[in-house]
């Protein structure tokens, strides 16, 4: 079972308690989900950032790399 998953569960509980127990039990447990959600998407998010940001360093690497081949083949050409 996910973290997600858990989360949601949690959340469903705090829900059920909230409504049928009226206690703050409920929302106690639904603000614990809600922030187990939110850590899961901020994760995600991070996740995503940190691959972006990896292919975009490797595709400038790779443009900086071509770029400095091609000045140096067109300073050191000789005729």
């Amino acid at each position: 079972m996910n973290l997600a998953a858990v989360a949601l569960i949690a959340l469903a509980l705090g829900t059920i308690l909230g409504i049928t127990l009226g206690i703050p039990l409920g929302r106690r447990v639904e603000r614990v989900a809600w922030h187990a959600d939110a850590a899961v998407a901020r994760a995600r998010v991070t996740g995503w950032l940190i691959r972006d940001l990896t292919g975009l360093a490797g595709t400038a690497a790779l443009v900086i790399a071509v770029a400095g081949f091609v000045i140096w083949a067109l300073l050191t050409h000789r005729r």
